[in-house]
């Protein structure tokens, strides 16, 4: 559960809408620092859509909806992260519907799709590794997101 949340917390402060670097080179999320405020406050309406992304994953990423927000007020781009979760959603809910009764499956689906949203299709099932799904299960729930993969892109001091 540690991991995830580190996962989660890299994501939500550092996606942003700046030019991706040429080369993706990957970082452990133990290195990373959180980055000052961006914002002093989120529209309404961002607070909304963020509760729906948090209500359906806080059980599984440990990530409440106020660390959410604090967490989507360091991002520069905090509507073009939370598009990313709502996807994530979408795709988790339409194939949750009528099974991921443990939490392991759960965990499974949340992470080929975290992944997914940061590789694309071939190198998340690379990089996945299943407790409770299938590889075939794991090939239907990247197949069903359709969000460009878009690396997290992370500034070091010198930049």
């Amino acid at each position: 559960m540690n991991n995830i949340y580190k996962i989660v917390s890299t994501v939500l402060l550092f996606v942003s809408s700046q030019l991706l670097a040429e080369e993706t080179t990957l970082v452990d999320p133990k290195e990373i620092q959180y980055n000052h405020y961006m914002h002093d406050s989120l529209p309404e309406e961002l607070l909304v859509r963020i509760k729906a992304t948090t209500d359906i994953f806080e059980g599984i990423d440990g990530v409440s909806y106020e660390k959410a927000i604090d967490l989507y007020k360091r991002d520069l781009d905090p509507e073009s992260n939370l598009e990313i979760w709502e996807e994530m959603v979408r795709v988790y809910k339409l194939f949750c519907t009528d099974r991921c009764s443990e939490q392991e499956e759960k965990i499974d689906v949340y992470r080929t799709l975290l992944t997914r949203s940061m590789f694309n299709n071939e190198e998340t099932l690379v990089r996945i590794e299943l407790q409770s799904i299938s590889k075939k299960e794991a090939k239907e729930i990247v197949s069903m997101y359709k969000l460009k993969a878009i690396p997290i892109p992370v500034y070091t001091s010198e930049q």
